[in-house]
């Protein structure tokens, strides 16, 4: 099995492509995990129970027109939901390139964070909106 640097990854918000600006991305997929143990078991049985999933990517801040924060602010401010899809790398999916896609709402997002001589970056949190969760796809 190949081992992979990401160096090329994809992020697309709201069907804006922001791959240029992103530092990280990090998507969890979890489920509660739920004790289904009976009398007279030796040992305990657990379950998936409702599951979740979030993205966070880390970004290079730009106030430029359809850049981060022209696309990420209203997103934002209305609590609204949009499309959100990951890739590791920016070729289209594929077997080796499984596309991860989910609907999904900001619940984090600081449009100004650095220090003195800092690059200013910013971490945003996207959650789950939709019913049917994070879909992997490679076709």
């Amino acid at each position: 099995m190949a081992k992979q640097v990401l160096k090329n990854a994809y992020v697309s918000v709201d069907g804006t492509n922001l791959s240029d600006h992103v530092s990280s991305v990090t998507i969890e997929a979890n489920a509660d995990k739920v004790e289904f143990t009976s009398f007279g078991a030796t040992y305990r049985e657990f379950g998936q129970g409702l599951k979740d999933a979030n993205i966070s990517i880390e970004v290079f801040q730009d106030y430029a027109s359809a850049s981060v924060d022209q696309v990420i602010a209203p997103l934002h401010t209305s609590g609204g939901t949009f499309a959100l899809i990951v890739r590791p790398d920016s070729a289209a999916k594929s077997a080796t390139n499984p596309e991860y896609t989910m609907t999904a709402r900001v619940f984090d997002y600081s449009p100004l964070n650095g220090a003195v001589g800092d690059a200013n970056t910013t971490s945003i949190s996207f959650a789950n909106a939709g019913t049917a969760g994070l879909a992997r796809g490679t076709a």
